[in-house]
């Protein structure tokens, strides 16, 4: 199959545009050959130093990182993440988060990128709220901004969606040693550190296949860093990855009121030292692991939640029930 908007033309828009996508080439995950194999000792030695490194932090003897969350601005009337706005991302997954939250997100990006098959959704979804406008015989609205970019191997975009979205440059990330999600953050992050946008909306499915589940959780960690956060949105959850230090979330008052759950997942290693406060059911120096402890169905005592780690952990919200405002919504 070949994507219409060739790449010649695909170049041009980028040359042009202020978001500066550049066709790169992503290339194998790996270490050199000569970087593979580490002296038994050596090794020995860097993990003790790390554990009492560990140890350090939490004592307080060297201070924590700190880090603060405000989830709400993903789920109130806001819907905008960071000064220089955040970056929308629609994966190959049926877009199960409502229109009225997908669209004002949407609005309130930055940057705008489908990956692949995701392409195919987001097509799906603007045709549907077309028909829905014109069936209800509502005036014209401003439409959707348009898509930035498409990306991805293209195995599952249909030509008619190639056709559909003509116009969009397409990044072709050819990579099989890497979900087309993975990849598709090394081409937006030369784009956000150029803008300094920091945060990046993900429309995720939690109902679809486990490893489809897991392989998304494992790009939190990949992309990892410092000025880059990645949440994943769901039709009634928010998923984002907590980094080794000391973390304050803001929890909308809605969600301690209606008691709504919350979960730190251990995913990929233990966490040997890990402290909560705020919530029902706290931690106190616990390890989580899996096969040991982990904090799943916990929910809130107070407005403010901190976690102290050790070690990477998952935490996930129930949002607000979407649907029950779109019903609201559709009564006023």
């Amino acid at each position: 199959m070949t994507a219409a908007g060739a790449p010649g033309s695909a170049l041009n828009w980028m040359r042009r545009s202020r978001h500066g996508f550049g066709l790169i080439r992503i290339t194998r995950v790996g270490r050199p050959a000569h970087q593979r194999t580490t002296h038994s000792a050596t090794h020995r030695f860097l993990c003790t130093k790390t554990t009492i490194g560990f140890r350090q932090q939490m004592d307080h003897t060297i201070p924590p990182k700190e880090f603060k969350w405000t989830p709400g601005n993903l789920i109130n009337e806001n819907f905008k993440l960071g000064d220089h706005g955040h970056v929308c991302v629609v994966l190959n997954r049926q877009i199960q988060v409502p229109a009225h939250v997908v669209k004002l997100l949407w609005k309130n990006a930055a940057v705008r990128c489908a990956v692949d098959g995701g392409s195919n959704h987001w097509r799906d979804f603007v045709v549907a709220q077309a028909m829905s406008k014109k069936a209800n015989g509502s005036a014209p609205t401003t439409p959707l901004e348009p898509l930035d970019v498409i990306t991805g191997d293209f195995d599952s975009i249909t030509e008619e969606t190639v056709d559909f979205f003509k116009t969009t440059p397409k990044v072709h990330t050819p990579d099989q040693d890497a979900t087309d999600f993975t990849k598709a953050m090394a081409v937006l992050q030369p784009v956000m550190a150029q803008r300094k946008i920091q945060d990046v909306v993900v429309f995720h499915d939690t109902s679809g296949r486990l490893d489809q589940v897991m392989a998304n959780l494992n790009t939190l960690y990949k992309s990892q860093k410092d000025n880059c956060n990645v949440f994943l949105l769901s039709g009634d959850s928010v998923t984002w990855l907590l980094r080794p230090g000391k973390h304050t979330i803001k929890v909308p008052v809605d969600l301690v009121t209606s008691q709504r759950w919350c979960s730190l997942m251990p995913v990929g290693s233990s966490a040997h030292n890990v402290t909560t406060t705020g919530l029902k059911w706290n931690l106190y120096h616990a390890q989580l692991e899996f096969g040991g402890m982990v904090s799943t169905s916990n929910t809130y005592a107070t407005e403010f939640v901190q976690v102290e780690t050790d070690a990477n952990l998952i935490w996930s919200m129930g949002a607000y029930e979407f649907e029950d405002k779109v019903r609201q919504a559709a009564k006023t």
